[in-house]
């Protein structure tokens, strides 16, 4: 067991310093967003959170470096803007290496001890992965913060916007390269939803039996392609598509396209963590709000699925349509393959899913490409009790977030599981955040 969580950790480590070879030294203590902490705190808070939970919560041994502890801690008393007082590219990778060392000669000398639920399987090693690989996603989505920003000054000095018409006649071309997603039915019935494993997140506990309704799914999400049509359509300006709240939002922002989309002289195209690359017409469309996925669905005359829904059809089979514990995965009990779907930045955007198997309920695209937004708030199952701490979790089940499902082309493999749940406020879009429609 202590060589498979060595294993992973190390897994993990390779690509978050890969991940900080990435950003430019100009941006990696400057805060491009106030969503966010300037990035370079991301990599260090991974070798904090790291120590903190092995050293200190588990072992209740002091940290090696109190003051850095501190400057790369998530806590209020040190504020975002705090949070660019951090070591340089060099100092961050000591600090990396050195938190790392003692965490592993931790596990070498430490029994893991059943009794511990810190310790027992190795629970707070396993953690340690699994927010390292959150973090990644969370640092891919910064970088594509930092390409947009970094052309957006350089583009509106050489060339001239275009204008709302121009927009539109690029919409309507990408509009007619696609074909649109063919409902799936689902028969509905019951089925063990979460999931009581050991490594789960706590807000993934505990397992309840739900029963669904019969409805229908769309093959796949909501494509690029698709999301043009609503745009040729003038989606973003028929306040009768939107919420209040929504619309609100929509002026607010002065919404026009998805996030990281740029409407080019000839073509789409959308920042990628690597920077600016084309847009296929059959790729899921990534970086929408929760408010913007609402208004598609009522152009679309759809809806969003709820959580139990998307679990439902993820989960279990057409021909076995409920009644116990379904899939780890959208597949099977194994973590997905390559050839079944595009996650952990193996690809620089969301691949079409056409290119990828069905589930047994004839879905695609359930796990990686893009995040899909539901319906239903994030708010605690039956029987939750927050663990490790409140703040990953309890904090935010007020009913003000809602869930996404199903990761994206930066999620890492340990994520992809069926029960695991994501959530964002309804106005978060800098994610790589998409839609499968239901009705």
């Amino acid at each position: 067991m202590k060589q498979d969580i060595r294993q992973r950790l190390e897994t993990a480590r390779e690509r978050t310093l890969w991940l900080l070879d990435q950003v430019p030294d100009e941006f990696l203590r400057r805060r491009v967003h106030s969503f966010y902490s300037p990035v370079g705190w991301h990599f260090g808070h991974i070798g904090r959170t790291e120590e903190w939970w092995v050293i200190c919560e588990a072992l209740k041994q002091p940290c090696l470096n109190e003051h850095l502890s501190f400057l790369l801690a998530d806590t209020p008393d040190n504020p975002k803007d705090n949070r660019v007082n951090i070591p340089d590219r060099e100092g961050l990778k000591r600090y990396l290496a050195a938190t790392r060392l003692n965490v592993l000669e931790a596990l070498e000398e430490t029994e893991l001890d059943p009794e511990n639920p810190y310790l027992r399987e190795g629970y707070v090693w396993e953690f340690a992965v699994q927010h390292e690989c959150q973090h990644q996603e969370t640092i891919a989505e910064m970088l594509c913060l930092i390409h947009q920003a970094a052309h957006s000054s350089a583009y509106f000095q050489s060339a001239k916007p275009l204008t709302r018409a121009e927009t539109i006649v690029l919409a309507k071309d990408l509009a007619n390269a696609s074909d649109p997603s063919m409902p799936i039915s689902i028969r509905g019935g019951e089925f063990i939803m979460g999931s009581n494993s050991w490594c789960g997140y706590d807000n993934e506990k505990q397992e309840q039996r739900v029963e669904v309704e019969p409805f229908s799914l769309d093959e796949t999400p909501v494509t690029a392609a698709q999301w043009a049509a609503f745009i040729a359509e003038h989606g973003y300006h028929r306040p009768e598509l939107w919420s209040a709240e929504g619309w609100a939002w929509r002026c607010s922002e002065d919404a026009e396209l998805p996030e990281y989309w740029l409407a080019d002289q000839d073509d789409f195209k959308i920042f990628s963590p690597m920077g600016l690359r084309p847009i296929l017409p059959d790729e899921p469309v990534s970086s929408i709000s929760w408010y913007e996925a609402e208004a598609f669905c009522k152009w679309a005359k759809k809806r969003m699925p709820t959580e139990e829904e998307w679990e439902f059809a993820a989960t279990s089979s057409a021909a076995a349509p409920g009644g116990g514990r379904g899939r780890v995965y959208p597949f099977g009990n194994e973590p997905p393959t390559q050839a079944q779907a595009s996650f952990s930045l193996n690809t620089w955007g969301p691949a079409p899913t056409s290119d990828y198997p069905a589930n047994p309920n004839g879905l695609r695209g359930l796990a990686g490409g893009t995040w899909e937004w539901t319906n239903s708030p994030f708010l605690p199952y039956p029987g939750f009790v927050a663990f490790p701490y409140d703040g990953y979790s309890k904090e935010h089940m007020r009913g003000e977030h809602r869930v996404c499902r199903g990761g994206s082309f930066a999620t890492a493999v340990p994520i992809l599981r069926c029960s695991f749940r994501n959530w964002y406020v309804p106005t978060y879009r800098q994610g790589f955040l998409g839609l499968r429609c239901a009705s």
